[in-house]
């Protein structure tokens, strides 16, 4: 028979060691599965927003029906009418008029155009040379740019 010291326990020492190699293994897992779900939920949301923006961006169409021009008195007025036909809102942010050079630049902080509605802006404009083409580029909250051309009165 093999001798036993009185302070030997085999065994106690595997059970043990199984038990501490067990918890850590579960802890480590559980933080690994939370921190690549969190993750995957944060990547999914700037994904989600990125499509929407993008397919809202060519959804997006404005047509410009009315320009009118207004030389009475001191100062000249523009009115610009634009209808929105797309399924979408859109704001306009600027409007900008453009004739060899000489640049009338409108900013809005957001003019909403509501679905299947139409918009009428009227503002002051630079003085510009009779029967010169002018391009009028409408740029909305979303980055698209819709352009025309009208002649000066």
């Amino acid at each position: 028979m093999p001798r036993r010291s009185k302070f030997s326990r085999r065994g106690l020492a595997t059970v043990v060691t199984g038990a501490i190699m067990l918890t850590a293994v579960a802890v480590m897992g559980s933080g690994l599965v939370s921190w690549a779900n969190s993750n995957l939920f944060g990547h999914e949301r700037v994904l989600e927003s990125s499509y929407s923006n993008n397919v809202n961006k060519i959804n997006e169409y404005l047509t410009v029906e009315n320009i009118w021009f207004s030389t009475s008195g001191v100062n000249n007025y523009v009115n610009v009418t634009m209808n929105n036909p797309s399924t979408i809102g859109l704001n306009v942010t600027e409007i900008q008029l453009n004739a060899n050079g000489i640049i009338t630049d409108k900013k809005f902080t957001n003019q909403p155009v509501l679905p299947k509605n139409s918009l009428s802006i009227n503002f002051t404009y630079a003085a510009y040379p009779s029967k010169v083409p002018i391009n009028i580029y409408i740029t909305t909250s979303r980055g698209s740019i819709f352009t025309t051309q009208v002649l000066s009165p």
